[in-house]
């Protein structure tokens, strides 16, 4: 098989097999012939872009082919010519072929490699049509072929190819390039033949030049190894640098040895968030030394110049690999990163045995400063081969994971097609969409539809694609002056903000029956350029040599329009579902850190694409707003408001805490066991000015939230240890009687915890995967919906409650057991300004356990608080405790946020005008929209943005719940460079919220469909069957599943119609014998 045809078959050449079909009837004879076959899938649906093109060495060779130093004699031209167009083939127009004059003709007749491509084009250009006239861009920059150099372009004008490059951007898969541009203006049967002849041309061109790669192409000269080792000495001591500076410890200029360095080293390993923070700054500190290194070496300090480096031309052409590749082999390494960070240390302290504790240079973090040319030391390719493992295991859990996204997304819009009046519908007849994708036009046929200046310079060939007779024009142009009349008032009114301008000119009119029914934007980008007129293509008094004038032109661009228009019948469902299904192959499974904050922690990849689309989840892993803050307010103000909005317990301003725990009298029991507890505070002045708090705060959040929730848990912990020590005496329990062994009941922050690494299952290796697939293979096809684990988890939360309510009844210890948990949580939030007198015995009035309270109320420095209980009470684990009151005892917060960062002078999208601008913006971990709304003065309510499209719904409606899903797909794809086109996430969008709400891909979701047959062919056949047939449901077999599952023809494509031919009356007898 030919190599272009290989992505069209997405096939490669590792044990690929393909089936060959036979057609049975005349439907499928012709969907082979103009549908399936390769030459009509030249554009890829899922973005518009081109599938085949030449690949590897025809790119490199074809780079030789085209140089101003290639020429060939009369011999070798006319063999090469032949040897690609062979006219007995039937591969040229005519019967002989057409050659050129010459290029050179003293000393000796030479004609130039791009002199070959003229000749190409000459003698397969259709009689009707008029040689082709292009300007694109080179892939190769034209640097690279030394100062002032031309080839950077690639221009033809009238056939000649005059100059520039044929790299990947012009016969490889992509837009715009040569290839391209003879499929838009002569058709894909003229651009399938080019292939095919260029694939001879340069085969046959290789056999006689040759191609080599050796060593000498990856040396660099003795000034660039000068170079490179000098930087290389600077990553000595980069790591010294960025540990020193991020313990604030750089004033003091240690060393690696120093004691008190070390020691705040290993507090920061201990602390995850901490730890990210310092890996963040390390690897941008050594991605900017492998830059320099780069840039200084590559290509500059390279042995063989390009173009005879020949590794160079392949990577600088896109024939194969990428200046990565080289910078690997010539430079660096780099570093090597695992999930965004980098290498992880173990509890001693070290990356590998062979390093210190706590090392800081960056080797012992995963950098590599040596290189493949030279070799890599052991250390350095062990961590090489973690990095390569990681994307191993990403590979092998992603692979079934976006199997199961695409057939779920194609399982539910299967029965979507474009109706005769532009509409999408499903199978049942209801409507999705008024006019597809709000444009009408087909992604295969819309990327050359903007750009002006190629029609108009082929405009002779563009009529002839058109190819519209009289009777037809005058059809389609009967409702001209009606149209123009509205789309001008539309676009006069097509302002934000502006509630008096009339509907689209599209819900109207009928874009695929009148010419002029085009989108407003459309229409208003072809008015200027005619009138401003930027390429003086039209004719006018300043360019008398215009193709026509711009009454002439007009009429054209708007019945290209018209011939661009997506076609009835259409299955727009499965080409979304694919369209979305088949690029997440290519993403990362994992989470990563983004914008530049170890606090925001943002699902990407896989993991939210389900969460958006399979899931339709309710609470997301990780929800996440950004505000931006009015442009009059200063950094200052941005930062104070930032700490204000984040939650902050009292174990952020806690330096340390200690318990003492002795047998003593008390003031409520002759012999008690009384827990002093000392929390030691960071001095007042650094939280008061880090966080924005007093030190009436601190103290009132001891007094009404940690006293009483330090009660709480320590009498849940008597109360567990108790029971335990009750089971422990059972020696053989009664049949189906419990031993008493009760869960402990989480705190808010914990159970969130624990719930976010619960859903955060994407994280798990390829064993685990493997694992809890074959647990629930029984159940479904992949993993527990979001609908199952919702019923697990709220049945869980109930029992939870349950336990919760009994422990708290049974944690009496003391003379007085009023206080309760809830009574704590309704506890006045503010206190008076009273004597610390009152405030202590407020305290031991509401929490009996507690003897004596004591706050440094002149520096808020230190709190004591004493507990105590009777001396035979089991023994507890009193620290422990502490710690989790003090996690759970909040200072501020705003329910729903965690913590919140500032960044100053972003580059957003202004949503008036458009166009980006600079703002300051604050990143929040959590969502509450109608808290921000409280906050005008501060930010702008109008433009928050989020990423919980469950929270837009409930507060903003079923329409920006739609827009929110569009963004956040968006967003998903970009992030990994991926281009989808918004016709497909358009149609997606508007069918999860067709019935006003937020239906996922699931088969809870799929259970309002009308078809039972197409509910039984998804999943849980048995329980869609038992409730059809219970039901006395019926299937009027209208969607594709249920007519396949009859042997009936599917109603979309090529079924959606049905033709009708005339019997020839002369065989009519004949016919009837």
């Amino acid at each position: 098989m030919h190599y272009a045809n290989c992505n069209t078959y997405n096939a490669d050449f590792d044990g690929d097999e393909m089936n060959m079909h036979f057609p049975q009837n005349e439907i499928a004879r012709a969907e082979a012939l103009q549908i399936a076959d390769t030459d009509h899938q030249y554009l890829v649906a899922t973005s518009g872009k081109p599938l085949r093109g030449l690949i590897q060495d025809h790119i490199s060779v074809s780079v030789w082919m085209c140089n101003r130093d290639t020429f060939f004699d009369k011999a070798t031209y006319q063999q090469l010519i032949y040897n690609c167009l062979r006219p007995e083939n039937g591969h040229i127009v005519g019967d002989r072929i057409e050659t050129i004059p010459p290029a050179i003709i003293k000393p000796r007749l030479l004609w130039t490699g791009k002199q070959v491509i003229t000749t190409i084009l000459k003698n397969i250009t259709p009689v009707d049509c008029a040689p082709l006239v292009l300007t694109s861009k080179s892939q190769i920059p034209s640097e690279r072929w030394g100062p002032k150099s031309e080839e950077g372009v690639v221009h033809f004008f009238g056939g000649e190819f005059i100059t520039g490059i044929l790299d990947k951007s012009q016969i490889g898969p992509s837009g715009g390039g040569l290839v391209h541009s003879i499929h838009e203006v002569y058709g894909p049967t003229v651009a399938g033949k080019l292939l095919s002849i260029l694939g001879r041309l340069l085969t046959k061109f290789l056999h006689i030049r040759g191609f080599t790669c050796g060593m000498d192409d990856l040396r660099l000269t003795p000034q660039g190894e000068k170079i490179r080792k000098e930087k290389i000495k600077e990553a000595q001591n980069i790591g010294l640098d960025v540990a020193a500076r991020y313990v604030t410890m750089a004033d003091q200029k240690p060393s690696n040895t120093d004691p008190e360095l070390l020691r705040r080293l290993q507090d920061v390993t201990h602390d995850d968030s901490k730890q990210a923070g310092l890996d963040m700054m390390m690897n941008k500190r050594s991605g900017e030394l492998s830059s320099s290194i780069t840039l200084a070496c590559l290509p500059s300090g390279l042995v063989k110049q390009f173009p005879r480096n020949q590794m160079q031309n392949m990577t600088v052409s896109g024939a194969k690999g990428s200046a990565v590749n080289a910078n690997l082999i010539s430079c660096n390494l780099g570093q090597q990163v695992l999930e965004g960070r980098r290498v992880p240390i173990m509890v001693s302290g070290k990356s590998l045995p062979c390093f210190k504790p706590y090392e800081t240079h960056i080797r012992a973090g995963g950098y590599i400063a040596n290189r493949f040319l030279t070799g890599i030391r052991p250390q350095e390719y062990y961590f090489h081969a973690m990095a390569g493992r990681e994307g191993l295991i990403d590979t092998a859990v992603k692979t079934s994971r976006s199997g199961y996204l695409q057939r779920c997304l194609i399982k539910g819009m299967e029965g979507l097609k474009v109706e005769y009046d532009t509409s999408v519908r499903d199978s049942d007849g209801s409507m999705i969409q008024f006019i597809y994708g709000e444009d009408g036009l087909d992604v295969t046929k819309q990327k050359h539809l903007t750009d002006f200046k190629f029609l108009l310079q082929n405009l002779v060939s563009e009529l002839s694609q058109l190819n519209y007779g009289e009777s037809r024009y005058n059809e389609i142009f009967d409702k001209k002056e009606n149209i123009l009349k509205r789309m001008k008032r539309a676009i006069r009114h097509a302002k934000a903000g502006d509630h008096n301008g009339p509907d689209p000119v599209l819900s109207e009119f009928n874009p695929g029956r009148y010419a002029y029914a085009t989108s407003e934007k459309f229409f208003e980008s072809l008015t200027n350029y005619l009138k401003l007129n930027p390429d003086g293509v039209v004719k006018d008094k300043q360019h008398p040599n215009g193709v026509g004038i711009r009454k002439a032109l007009e009429p054209v661009l708007v019945a290209k329009y018209l011939r661009s228009v997506v076609e009835p019948g259409e299955a727009v469902g499965i080409v979304a579902g694919q369209s979305v299904g088949e690029p997440s192959t290519q993403m990362t499974l994992n989470t990563f850190h983004l914008a530049g904050h170890s606090a925001k922690n943002v699902t990407l990849g896989i993991p939210r694409l389900r969460e958006i689309v399979m899931t339709a989840s309710n609470k997301i892993s990780t929800p996440a707003m950004t505000l931006r803050l009015n442009p009059e307010l200063s950094h200052s103000d941005g930062e104070k408001f930032a700490k204000a909005i984040s939650i902050l317990p009292l174990s952020e301003v806690t330096k340390d805490a200690t318990v003492k725990e002795r047998i003593g009298k008390g003031n409520t029991f002759p012999r008690a066991k009384i827990y002093d507890i000392h929390i030691q505070l960071f001095p007042s002045k650094d939280y008061m000015k880090h966080h924005a708090i007093s030190i009436f705060d601190v103290l009132n959040t001891f007094e009404m939230k940690f006293t009483p929730k330090l009660q709480s848990l320590t009498r849940k912990a008597f109360g567990k240890r108790k029971e335990s020590n009750k089971s422990a005496t059972a020696a053989m329990p009664e049949i189906g009687q419990s031993i008493g062994v009760i869960e402990e009941g989480m705190g808010a922050i914990d159970r969130e915890s624990m719930q976010q690494a619960g859903e955060e299952d994407d994280d798990e290796d390829a064993t685990n995967e493997k694992q809890k697939h074959n647990r629930t293979e029984a159940v479904s096809y992949a993993e527990n919906d979001e609908d199952d684990d919702k019923v697990q988890r709220q049945a869980q939360k109930e029992v939870e409650t349950i336990e919760e309510e009994e422990e708290e009844g049974a944690g009496a210890l003391g003379p007085n057991d009023s206080s309760d948990s809830e009574e704590d949580e309704t506890a006045p939030s503010k206190i008076s300004n009273s004597s610390f007198k009152e405030h202590e015995a407020d305290v031991m009035k509401r929490c009996s356990d507690i003897s004596r309270f004591n706050f440094d109320e002149e520096n808020g420095e230190w709190c004591e608080v004493a507990l105590e209980y009777d001396a035979d009470v089991p023994k507890i684990l009193m620290l422990s405790i502490v710690e989790k009151a003090l996690q759970e005892s909040l200072i501020q917060q705003i329910p729903g946020l965690g913590a919140c960062n500032f960044e100053p002078d972003v580059k957003v999208k202004d949503f008036e005008s458009g166009k980006f601008i600079m703002s300051s913006v604050v990143h929040t971990t959590g969502v509450n929209l109608k808290a921000m709304q409280a906050f005008p003065h501060i930010i702008n309510p109008n433009t928050i943005s989020t990423n919980d499209i469950a929270a837009v719904l409930a507060y903003y409606g079923v329409e920006a719940c739609r827009a929110a899903i569009i963004q956040e797909l968006l967003a998903v794809f970009g992030g990994h460079s991926i281009s989808v086109d918004p016709r497909h996430l358009n149609l997606i969008a508007d069918f999860m919220t067709r019935g006003g709400g937020f239906t996922p891909f699931n088969r809870n979701g799929m259970k309002g469909n009308v078809s039972p047959f197409m509910k039984m062919s998804f999943e849980t056949t048995v329980g869609f069957l038992v409730e059809a047939v219970c039901d006395g449901d019926w299937d009027d077999l209208s969607n594709p599943s249920s007519r396949i599952v009859m042997g009936k023809m599917s109603k979309v494509g090529t079924g959606a119609f049905d033709v009708f031919t005339r019997v020839p009356t002369s065989k009519a007898e004949e016919i009837a014998v």
